[in-house]
């Protein structure tokens, strides 16, 4: 992060407390969000947790396993960080679209069974294309393998 980013996180009663930690909680960050990608692309890899081997999308489910992750390591490692969110983003975009956009905007409208279901899944893919956006922004920071091994990040 910038210094004038820095400065402005160690402004207020939280801020002088928290601030000078902001490049942990950004790394602490980046690896919950891996670990929640890498469940779900083990998930559509590997047919674990009750994924079902005949689904109706073929090939693009197969790829959306394989591009999370490789994307969940990279970030998580903070190598190629930029990068990988940004193949996140657009997988991410091409998921909705395919898989959860058919079944409405809202989240819960599911006519089927109600609104007391959760099937429709489009919020999770939602708040994760927000997460790889941002980390496709902002990148690895200070305390990622790319930065500790080259000074600087490549992508």
């Amino acid at each position: 992060m910038n210094p004038s980013a820095l400065a402005n996180l160690n402004s207020g009663i939280f801020g002088q407390f928290f601030g000078r930690y902001a490049e942990v909680f950004w790394l602490l960050f980046r690896i919950g969000f891996a670990f929640l990608v890498l469940q779900h692309g083990l998930q559509k890899t590997f047919l674990l947790w009750g994924f079902p081997a005949d689904h109706e999308l073929g090939a693009l489910v197969d790829i959306a396993g394989v591009v999370e992750l490789f994307c969940a390591a990279m970030i998580a490692f903070g190598v190629f960080t930029r990068l990988a969110g940004g193949a996140m983003t657009v997988q991410l975009v091409v998921a909705y679209l395919t898989a959860h956009s058919e079944r409405g905007f809202w989240p819960h409208e599911y006519e089927e069974e109600g609104f007391e279901s959760l099937h429709h899944g489009g919020e999770v893919v939602m708040a994760f294309f927000l997460c790889a956006g941002i980390i496709g922004v902002l990148g690895s920071g200070k305390l990622g393998l790319e930065r500790l091994i080259f000074k600087k990040e490549l992508f």
